[in-house]
């Protein structure tokens, strides 16, 4: 036990990112007596919950006494997963990529829940069905929904907790037809797609406008009272030779993508299911 402890001080202290001197002057030693503790010593007893709230670990993690997973609750071990990840993100930041490591989050959650015996890899899924258009791990239950795609090359990940008030605000809603109209219009795409990219970035006129994206004056002007009114164009005046010009700035907005995911998946549906459960006994509105 003695030499465990040290050895549990040493792992903690590395994933805080700290020095042995940093750690020492923490709980109020001599970087030599960490080194000490790590080699073999033992901290004075008065010492460890200090060294466990600096550390933030308990003071049966620094003895290395297991416990079972029914022994955690569930915000212990969100908070575990908290300070791993801080900890990644604070001192390995040239090895931590936080998307692919928060799939990797949601695929575990996700296979967890079918009853996988053991953890497999997201990246060894996505390799083994890397000739497949669409692979999906799908939960559906009165709780909500989740949608995880499982391919490479269209990542995407979807969650919706059902709530009444969600399917009351939606079915409140009464500019769906006026919002999708500019979506149906091949003009209204063009737009809405110059609009989110983000090189050429200025001011235009109707006339620059028209001309980047590709349609004529005519058909931009019928499109811009909405381009403006859902804020994907914001409109200002310019005083020019005694004359008042209307130009515009383009507004990038990230909830464009997932919308257009997700008409692509209505426009593509396909029924290929890594694992899928649905026991949903309402319906969806």
């Amino acid at each position: 036990m003695e030499l465990r402890i040290g050895e549990k001080i040493a792992q903690y202290r590395k994933a805080k990112g700290f020095t042995q001197e940093q750690l020492g002057e923490l709980v109020g030693v001599s970087g030599q007596a960490v080194s000490k503790w790590e080699n073999g010593g033992v901290p004075d007893t008065y010492l460890l919950p200090v060294i466990s709230k600096v550390l933030n670990v308990s003071i049966d993690a620094l003895f290395d006494i297991e416990r079972n997973i029914t022994d955690y609750t569930q915000d212990e071990m969100l908070d575990m997963l908290f300070e791993f990840c801080l900890h990644k993100s604070s001192y390995n930041k040239d090895d931590f990529d936080m998307f692919p490591y928060l799939f990797e989050i949601i695929w575990t959650l996700q296979s967890a829940f079918f009853g996988v015996e053991t953890r497999q890899p997201l990246r060894e899924v996505i390799e083994k069905n890397s000739g497949n258009p669409q692979i999906t791990s799908q939960i559906i239950n009165d709780r909500g929904t989740t949608y995880l795609t499982l391919i490479e090359n269209f990542p995407f990940f979807c969650a919706v907790m059902d709530t009444p008030h969600i399917s009351t605000r939606l079915l409140s809603e009464e500019k769906f037809s006026e919002f999708f109209s500019l979506l149906a219009s091949e003009d209204g795409l063009k737009a809405i797609l110059f609009t989110q990219q983000s090189e050429k970035s200025g001011q235009y006129t109707a006339e620059t406008m028209a001309k980047n994206i590709g349609i004529s004056v005519e058909s931009f002007l019928k499109i811009e009272p909405l381009l403006v009114k859902y804020g994907l164009l914001h409109e200002d005046s310019l005083s020019l030779d005694d004359k008042i010009i209307t130009v515009y700035h383009k507004w990038s907005n990230p909830e464009i993508r997932p919308l257009l995911i997700m008409a692509y998946q209505f426009i593509n549906a396909r029924q290929c299911y890594y694992n899928f459960t649905c026991n949903r006994t309402k319906p969806y509105f």
